[in-house]
C-alpha cells in the first residue's frame, strides 16, 4: 500500500498528523496507537483519554459497524488521538465518506493490490474536482470549522489538503 501512496504522490488518509506525531517522524521516534474492534463508545474514550497518538476503529474486521461508527467518533472527538477508520477496502466508496463525513481524522484502506485500487480509494476521499467524494451539509467534519456557508467553505477549502 505505501508503494501505490507513493506513486500518487499523496496520502490516501488525509488526516493531519499530531503534533507529536510530527515530533516522532522528523526524529525517527514511534507513534503509538491501537486498534479497537469493539463497538462501546466507553471503550473508545478510554482509548482516546489515555495519551496514544493514534487509534484505529475497524469497521473492517470489528464490531464497528457504520451505524455505531457515530457514537465511536463522538465520544472520542474531544481528545488529541487521531482516530482512524479501517474501511472494508478500495471499493467502500460509501464507508470512507461516512467515516470522513462523521469526523475521522482519515482511514485506512487494506487490501490495496494496485494502481488502480489506490487511486479508487483517493478519489473516493477527495471532494470534486480532484475527486468523486459528495458534499454533505451539516455534518460533524464541518463543525470543526464552525457554522454557516463560512465554515462549509473553510471545511471544502481544506479537505483535499
Amino acid at each position: 500500500m505505501i508503494g501505490a501512496q507513493q506513486q500518487l504522490g499523496r496520502s490516501i488518509a488525509p488526516a493531519r498528523p499530531s503534533r507529536r506525531s510530527m515530533r516522532c517522524a522528523a526524529t525517527g521516534n514511534t507513534a503509538y496507537g491501537i486498534f479497537v474492534c469493539s463497538a462501546s463508545p466507553a471503550v473508545a474514550e478510554g482509548v482516546a483519554s489515555s495519551g496514544l497518538d493514534w487509534m484505529c476503529l475497524d469497521a473492517q474486521h470489528g464490531a464497528v459497524t457504520y451505524e455505531t461508527l457515530n457514537h465511536l467518533l463522538c465520544a472520542t472527538s474531544s481528545y488529541n488521538t487521531k482516530r482512524i477508520v479501517r474501511v472494508a477496502g478500495p471499493w467502500d466508496r460509501a464507508g470512507m465518506q461516512q467515516a470522513l463525513d462523521l469526523g475521522a481524522d482519515g482511514v485506512m484502506v487494506p487490501l490495496v493490490e494496485c494502481r488502480a485500487d489506490a487511486q479508487q480509494a483517493v478519489s473516493s476521499c477527495l471532494f470534486p474536482p480532484a475527486g468523486q467524494r459528495s458534499v454533505a451539509y451539516p455534518v460533524r467534519a464541518v463543525y470543526r470549522k464552525g457554522v454557516g456557508a463560512p465554515a462549509l467553505a473553510r471545511y471544502l477549502q481544506d479537505a483535499n489538503k
